[in-house]
């Protein structure tokens, strides 16, 4: 099993918790009416999730949040993208129109969706090696701390 994870340049276990987090974090979401869609299909509302926890996510101290949230702010996860009939990575960028809680959310949302739709798996480069570790363990951590700060996600997470 370990040689599938080799091709993600990190541990089996970070991508495995990282998954097992952010899925049951989707459903506390919806869980908790936080949740758009219709009668074909729901998605957790994460924006509308982010702006509500931004002003306490942003006054929390922990410094490896700290660093996480930098990280993901600073060095974003890169989106796929087809051009030219080919399957790229294109930089994002931080949208000064949105809060700075729905930005991190939205990166961790774009290295969840790298690592679920194989993204990780296609040839990068040797700058790219070690990055899908440190992205992925920086929103696990952002992920944590923003299920701690609604009581009603935290109790449908934790059960």
């Amino acid at each position: 099993m370990n040689h599938l994870f080799q091709q993600l340049h990190m541990p089996a276990d970070l991508t495995i918790e990282f998954m097992v987090t952010f899925s049951r974090m989707e459903h506390a979401l919806k869980s908790t009416g936080y949740a758009i869609g219709n009668e074909d299909k729901v998605e957790p509302a994460w924006d509308r999730f982010a702006n509500e926890i931004d002003q306490q996510f942003n006054q929390l101290e922990d410094k490896e949040l700290i660093e996480a949230k930098n990280l993901l702010l600073n060095s974003p996860p890169r989106k796929q993208v087809l051009k030219e009939d080919q399957v790229k990575f294109k930089d994002q960028t931080v949208d000064q129109h949105q809060r700075t809680t729905q930005q991190i959310i939205r990166f961790v949302r774009t290295v969840r969706n790298n690592l679920f739709h194989g993204g990780k798996f296609l040839p990068a480069g040797e700058e790219e090696a070690g990055r899908n570790e440190v992205l992925v363990g920086a929103s696990l951590k952002v992920i944590r701390a923003c299920i701690e700060l609604n009581g009603r996600v935290k109790q449908s997470y934790e059960h």
